[in-house]
């Protein structure tokens, strides 16, 4: 059923359709509309869960990591400085290995305040163990929810996820989204797996004890292996979800004329729009460009990069995020997978990285367009859009 939804909406229709069972709540924005959302839901009884409301951002993951250790499946949302309050909870949630899937509607940390959107927050926590997924349209934001349940619940990943799409961009904008219907969903993602570490009181068992540094290092390990070998069920979701809803996002990554390409634009979220529009407009020009957009940050999909741009002799790269004293959370880890090689006798393709869009601020065509004819040798390296100087 075709429904006129923003973003926020999108994802509380995800949550909804997934048949969630626990959603603690904490009200933040531009978010909050996804808690509003769910709980109407529940009220009019479309959605048979315990929603809860909790007094800090920190309380609402806590909260989730309990329901989640209780066996039920588990939602929440934030954004910004509330993800930065849930911090501690979130390698909790990553080590305790919980399937959870929370919403993030990217908004800029403060100082200074601002309420618009960019990824900074999202890429703040890329060491939390969470798996990062980054939405480019709205009809993605729903399928993505149902698809990270699937992934999470997987025996082989048992790891949470992070649902990123952006601030106002995304959240309060409408779009078209197809509904699937309710049974679909259900034949598609069934309950909740029993997974080993599911509290159960008839069998007792120590949760997070103190760990020695003979073993501490062997879960980390395991950690880092579902995380690694995630990529593999991620391509297996996705050939399902097409299979059963006739509808294909992409896997880690989604690409769009890359076969002749002789410069790529490597991007995430809403820039992925932006950058289509610039690719046809430059291939009208004569010149050879294509898109790389990342669903997925985490796991980090170096293979799979190396391969899509073993013929690429330039690329581009559009962060919308910046770690001062180093570069974009994209830029600085492509140019790392890059380094270790793709195939290629003659190296890696050249990168050119553009901190953009930083707190909401516009990224038109023309802007991606200079970048691309800009990128040319001796121009390579770290540079700020709409900054003469950089």
């Amino acid at each position: 059923m075709k429904k006129l939804l923003n973003g926020n909406e999108a994802a509380a229709a995800g949550a909804r359709l997934s048949k969630v069972q626990v959603i603690p709540s904490y009200p933040i924005t531009p978010s909050f509309p996804v808690h509003h959302q769910l709980a109407r839901d529940v009220m009019e009884g479309k959605l048979q869960a315990r929603f809860i409301n909790m007094e800090s951002d920190q309380s609402a993951i806590a909260a989730a990591v309990g329901a989640s250790l209780g066996g039920l499946r588990t939602f929440t949302a934030t954004n910004s400085q509330g993800l930065a309050y849930m911090s501690e909870h979130l390698f909790y949630a990553s080590g305790l290995r919980l399937p959870i899937v929370m919403a993030v509607v990217s908004r800029a940390l403060s100082a200074p305040h601002c309420r618009f959107a960019d990824h900074g927050d999202v890429l703040a926590q890329k060491t939390s163990g969470w798996m990062i997924f980054f939405c480019e349209t709205h009809q993605e934001i729903l399928d993505t929810c149902i698809q990270l349940y699937k992934i999470c619940e997987d025996p082989r990943v048992q790891t949470p996820a992070m649902l990123g799409y952006e601030s106002y961009i995304q959240s309060h904008t409408f779009e078209p989204v197809d509904v699937p219907a309710e049974e679909a969903v259900d034949a598609y993602l069934g309950q909740r797996k029993a997974l080993g570490n599911v509290v159960d009181p008839d069998h007792p068992l120590s949760i997070n004890p103190a760990t020695p540094p003979a073993l501490y290092m062997d879960f980390k390990y395991q950690q880092w292996k579902a995380m690694e070998g995630s990529l593999t069920i991620i391509e297996e979701v996705r050939q399902s979800f097409r299979d059963a809803f006739r509808r294909d996002h992409g896997g880690a990554v989604d690409t769009q004329r890359m076969e002749d390409a002789e410069v790529a634009v490597a991007t995430m979220g809403s820039m992925a729009r932006t950058s289509r529009q610039a690719i046809l407009e430059l291939r009208k020009e004569g010149v050879r460009a294509g898109l790389l957009r990342l669903r997925a940050f985490r796991p980090f999909p170096a293979g799979q990069l190396r391969k899509c741009l073993a013929s690429v002799e330039r690329v581009v790269v559009l962060d919308k995020n910046s770690s001062p004293g180093a570069g974009g959370g994209l830029y600085d880890e492509l140019r790392a997978a890059l380094y270790d090689g793709n195939g290629r006798g003659k190296g890696p393709p050249k990168v050119f990285g553009y901190i953009a869009g930083l707190g909401g601020r516009d990224v038109t065509v023309g802007d991606i367009k200079q970048a691309v004819r800009a990128s040319v040798p001796g121009k390579e390296g770290l540079h700020w859009m709409g900054f003469p100087d950089e």
